[in-house]
């Protein structure tokens, strides 16, 4: 017996991980803000840091931190098509401006990775494996300042946390917080002032 289909002239319903950024972002004037922000931060890593590599790689890290933490706070979402070309060229960046720190910060984004990897796999609805990937293009681009940029973001979900505790009660014990914008604060707090 064949299946029959119906039209129903909805379009299909596209995975949101493959829908393109643009759509991913927040809309109106939300979006403006967001872009002014991850451009504003960009110039300020070359007003803080001059022409240099470290300004280079704030101005590839900061702008897509940015852009994530919305992504996240509205889709519960990291994803891969932002992450990963990010990652990439902050490692080029890393190698070309940095080439004797640049196995220091390789360790730094696989170790966050594995950390952020390990905590997803035991408890992911604790966190998700775009938290993780995250991770490696922090460690990637801060290096040694890594663990300053997890302290920050762990320490802003704890107090996140109990805000949110102490405002809606038990009942909120089975609501989530998004990640990304605390790996994003931390990731840029830890660039700018570390």
């Amino acid at each position: 017996m064949e299946a029959s289909t119906v039209e129903t002239g909805a379009a299909p319903q596209v995975p949101r991980s493959s829908r393109p950024l643009r759509e991913l972002l927040p809309q109106g004037t939300a979006r403006a803000l967001v872009l002014v922000e991850a451009a504003g931060l960009g110039v300020a890593s070359f007003a803080e840091f001059g022409w240099s590599g470290r300004a280079v790689v704030g101005a590839i890290l900061c702008p897509t931190l940015v852009l994530l933490a919305a992504i996240d706070l509205k889709h519960r979402l990291l994803p891969n098509a932002l992450v990963f070309p990010s990652a990439l060229l902050v490692t080029l960046a890393v190698a070309a401006f940095n080439p004797h720190g640049f196995l220091s910060h390789v360790e730094a984004g696989l170790a966050l990775f594995a950390f952020l990897f390990l905590f997803a796999a035991l408890f992911p609805a604790g966190l998700g494996m775009g938290d993780a990937k995250t991770g490696l293009l922090i460690g990637l681009a801060l290096g040694a300042k890594t663990y300053p940029a997890m302290m920050i973001a762990f320490i802003t979900v704890f107090v996140a946390a109990l805000w949110v505790l102490a405002r809606h009660g038990l009942s909120a014990r089975k609501s989530s917080l998004p990640f990304g914008p605390f790996l994003a604060a931390g990731g840029i707090l830890a660039f700018f002032f570390t």
